[in-house]
């Protein structure tokens, strides 16, 4: 049958990977400062906390490259740093999943070490002889006890101060069941917390409920029907999707981090639950890492690199961040690739901790900060694209070893007026119903790892892979492909409706992830979200391409502030545009492109693309630049531009424009 039109709809012909130019003109058509910190808890009586404190972020522990090295704070290495929790006596514990699989603390002189865990798996004992599956949840109780939301073994472990590792619930088993102990069962849970009382409550994930570990063990269901939805109410009524994280207030509400519905749950100590606000104008992404202070303020992480400050039915703020990156700073000044677990240490200082840049980060009131020490300049958190390339990437279908037909490709023009962006990656051709396989193995770190559930811009990450456009996890008939690591959800009729992928699940390269939709065809992103990088780079196997850009007949068009052409140029070529990466910047395709560019409409055989080759696009920044016509004598020129693809095939035809430079007019003496 034939492709609906999209605006991801394959062109025919690949942009080019690079655009260079002998003299740049305006179109032509073809085919922070950071510091790192080394704090003193003050825990003598300060000041009061002044009203709406601005806050500043800064690196607390991390170098910004992932791995696993214990030791001075501002060289160690977390691998995938999620859950935090803060001691009275100033000390910081880290749930370090990914390679780690280990529960880290920072003591406040700054000095990393390991309190347990070791190898992935699941084994009680002492310090590195005790196994985790993603811990990613912490909580510490009165007594200093250091409680893990162990996801991967479906179990709620508990550590003693000097590293003891025990299981205080679950039998490894996902499901859902009440019970004492190891009678009980849970499903990936991922947020936890600590009552006044001792009561563990457990943010349950893939079951979409709140469970609370009783003090002699028993645990008891305490809201959510089991069914993912947002609906408030009685307890066994209200439903919940995807919760990651949970607080507790001094009076017994528990704050609940709803991440799949973007939203902040209380559940009152009667079992009423509802949902507080106000929020964001543009809502919460995500939220998963939630605090509540002793004023009844609520902190919550969301997945726009946001920590957000809510006085329920009163106010909110963004207190730190505005988009994806790295910058420490003030207020929305500082930078957070992806936030997740959030501790309130204090009144005015939190601690969060920021995945993607394999850091833990402080963000707090200035009068609650202590700098000590300037920032290694070389500290520069982001996609290891270097390491990624260390291998030679597959194709997402068979044969895996290529080779496969690309049929569009990093940079490309997508969107309409108002609403352009990049083409994010590379779209591999085939049919509906075949394998989608992992281009590489990875592991699923974000909770919710899925998105469009039964549209045709269905997708997965796995690490720093994108899939889009399969169904995740099923076969054509949507039969499941393995339950133990992708969790469907079935309506009243049987029929399914969603499917969610836990933290924590591994997949093999190779490895079935699902398969084709009905846009016939597999897209695929490396690197983080908005900053991704161009798959061709990493030596996709046999991929070759002899066939260069166009450009269009009469398509070189010279455009002058004032709608004439003068146009100086350069003796070299200058290369202006290349699509190694992609901007973060909302504004760059406009920036890259002319107005009109983009795929054509449903059975048109051109795409078309604009490019404004005096700005430029060089590791992902896009600038805007202009011609200078004054650096050249008057006289007759030729213009000719300089198109080539990822492999260097170049444009030979319709290159060259001429030009002639008119000497200036001087302006006439006054008489």
């Amino acid at each position: 049958m034939p492709e609906p039109p999209s605006d991801d709809s394959p062109g025919r012909r690949e942009a080019p990977g690079r655009l260079l130019l002998l003299i740049p003109i305006v179109v032509v058509i073809v085919a922070g400062v950071a510091g790192f910190v080394v704090w003193r808890w003050i825990l003598q009586p300060q000041d009061p906390l002044e009203a709406d404190w601005v806050a500043v972020a800064a690196v607390l522990a991390g170098d910004g490259t992932a791995g696993m090295r214990d030791g001075d704070a501002a060289r160690a290495r977390f691998s995938d740093p999620f859950g935090v929790a803060a001691s009275e006596d100033g000390t910081i514990y880290v749930a370090d999943a990914g390679d780690a699989q280990r529960v880290r603390r920072i003591t406040p002189n700054g000095v990393v070490s390991t309190l347990a865990g070791g190898d992935e798996g699941y084994a009680d004992g002492s310090g590195a002889a005790a196994q985790f599956s993603s811990p990613s949840g912490l909580a510490i109780a009165r007594d200093g006890t250091v409680y893990v939301a162990d996801t991967g073994n479906n179990a709620i472990r508990r550590i003693t101060r000097d590293g003891v590792v025990s299981t205080a619930a679950g039998d490894r088993a996902a499901g859902h069941r009440d019970g004492t102990g190891h009678k009980a069962r849970f499903n990936g849970p991922v947020g936890i917390a600590v009552n006044t009382a001792g009561q563990v409550i457990v943010a349950d994930t893939y079951n979409d409920r709140i469970r609370v570990i009783q003090q002699d063990g028993t645990v008891v269901t305490v809201a959510g029907s089991g069914q993912p939805g947002s609906m408030d109410g009685e307890s066994s009524e209200a439903r919940f999707h995807t919760p990651c994280g949970a607080a507790v207030d001094a009076v017994g509400n528990i704050y609940v981090a709803d991440t799949g519905n973007g939203a902040v749950r209380m559940i009152s100590p009667a079992g009423v639950v509802s949902t507080i606000g106000p929020m964001p104008e543009d809502g919460l992404l995500r939220p998963t890492g939630i605090a509540v202070s002793g004023a009844g303020l609520v902190y919550v992480t969301d997945d726009r690199g946001r920590i957000v400050e809510i006085a329920p039915g009163v106010s909110v703020r963004t207190l730190a961040g505005s988009r994806p990156g790295f910058a420490d700073g003030s207020g929305l000044d500082a930078r957070f690739r992806n936030l997740a677990g959030l501790a309130l240490a204090s009144p005015g200082r939190l601690v969060v901790t920021d995945p993607r840049n394999a850091l833990v980060r402080l963000v707090a009131a200035r009068s609650r900060l202590d700098l000590q020490r300037p920032v290694s300049p070389r500290l520069n958190p982001g996609f290891d694209a270097e390491a990624f390339a260390w291998q030679p990437l597959l194709w997402p279908i068979d044969p895996i070893d290529g080779p496969v037909e690309v049929t569009g490709t990093l940079g490309e023009a997508r969107g309409g007026d108002g609403a352009e962006r990049f083409h994010a990656g590379v779209d591999v051709h085939a049919p509906e119903g075949t394998p989608v396989r992992a281009i590489r193995g990875g592991v699923v770190t974000n909770p919710v790892a899925t998105a469009e559930f039964g549209t045709l811009n269905e997708s997965v990450r796995i690490g720093p892979v994108t899939y889009v456009h399969l169904r995740v996890g099923r076969e054509r008939r949507n039969e499941l492909l393995d339950p133990m690591r992708f969790v469907p959800t079935y309506d009243e009729m049987g029929r399914m409706v969603s499917i969610r992928v836990k933290r924590g699940a591994r997949f093999t390269t190779g490895e079935a992830i699902g398969t084709v939709n009905a846009f016939n065809h597999v897209h695929l992103n490396i690197g983080w979200p908005g900053e991704e990088h161009n798959p061709l780079r990493f030596r996709l196997v046999q991929f070759e391409d002899t066939l260069p850009p166009t450009i269009a007949r009469g398509g070189i068009r010279l455009l002058g502030e004032d709608g004439r052409s003068p146009a100086p140029g350069f003796k070299a070529p200058r290369e202006t545009i290349r699509f190694d990466r992609l901007a973060p910047e909302p504004a760059a395709p406009r920036v890259v492109y002319a107005s009109g560019s983009g795929i054509p409409f449903f059975g048109r055989r051109v795409t078309r693309f604009l490019y404004v080759v005096t700005n430029t696009l060089r590791e992902g920044i896009a600038s805007a630049g202009t011609w200078d016509t004054s650096t050249l004598p008057p006289g007759d020129y030729t213009l000719r531009i300089l198109a080539a693809d990822i492999r260097g095939n170049q444009a030979v035809t319709n290159r060259d424009v001429a030009v002639t430079i008119l000497p200036a007019v001087l302006p006439l003496a006054s008489q």
